[in-house]
């Protein structure tokens, strides 16, 4: 099973680039196979590409998606908001792009509440693209990261544990999905 890890930030070394890192982990865990999408580098924002190139991004980035069997959208708190990169590659999506599509919310923002505001958005989002929701949602803050270098890493075991019930649930979701009707 393959799931898309959206991460609606542009920053490498960011925390919600080492959220997106967690939940990779914790799918993987899981026995699920995630591919990390960095919405910085897609072609939704055409700066420095030709109209040729945004069209070819956009339409693997589609394919892509509908041959996942789940999606995980991850994004920094802007403002109380969810990220404008993950905004703008979600415009670009079909509107029932998550069409019986287990998906996954999660957000970074800087106190340990604020990204319960943005998983409710990405939440509201999602359920208006056909998706079908897990129940457990990573909220995280800069506290809930070791680091190295002064850059987040590794994330801490409160939230790993969270990650870890999270990619659980999608699997059983999807898993529930592939399964033949009437079964």
């Amino acid at each position: 099973m393959k799931a898309l890890v959206f991460m609606g930030s542009s920053r490498e070394h960011s925390h919600t680039a080492a959220l997106a890192r967690a939940i990779a982990d914790a799918l993987e865990s899981a026995g699920v196979e995630p591919e990390i999408v960095n919405t910085g580098q897609l072609g939704a924002l055409p700066f420095g590409r030709t109209a040729t190139q945004v069209a070819r991004e956009l339409r693997e980035l589609r394919e892509r998606v509908g041959a996942a069997q789940a999606v995980v959208l991850v994004s920094p708190v802007y403002h109380g908001g969810y990220s404008a990169l993950l905004k703008a590659v979600l415009d670009e999506l079909p509107g029932d792009a998550f069409a019986d599509k287990p998906v996954a919310v999660a957000a970074n923002g800087s106190g340990p509440r604020t990204g319960n505001v943005v998983c409710e958005q990405l939440r509201t989002v999602a359920k208006a693209m056909g998706a079908w929701l897990v129940p457990t949602q990573a909220a995280s803050c800069p506290d809930d990261f070791l680091s190295g270098d002064g850059l987040p890493t590794q994330g801490s075991a409160e939230l790993q544990d969270r990650c870890q019930a999270m990619a659980a649930e999608l699997h059983r979701l999807a898993a529930l999905f592939r399964a033949p009707a009437g079964v």
